[in-house]
């Protein structure tokens, strides 16, 4: 089974709520490959950023603002893009 950097779906949330992680979920993962390939750094930091747009937590667009070093990570932008490319 393929490593996940994001913790387990609560199986009691609302059908509803499950399917928007998911789709959450799968934006972050297209981020973090696209980042990765790229060779840029991936910390906890970043990854708890992904986790909490993943939960709702953050929306995408405050997920773009977050910086880390003056830039936001390209994992971020790359989420947002797959986000976007999505229609979401």
């Amino acid at each position: 089974m393929a490593h996940s950097y994001f913790t387990t779906l609560p199986p009691d949330l609302p059908v509803a709520e499950i399917t928007a992680r998911r789709r959450r979920q799968r934006h972050a993962e297209w981020g973090v490959a696209v980042a990765r390939m790229g060779g840029a750094p991936l910390d906890d930091t970043i990854i708890a950023g992904l986790q909490a747009y993943i939960n709702g937590v953050l929306s995408i667009e405050e997920l773009a603002r977050i910086e880390s070093e003056q830039q936001p990570s390209p994992a971020y932008l790359a989420t947002l893009t797959r986000h976007r490319l999505s229609g979401s």
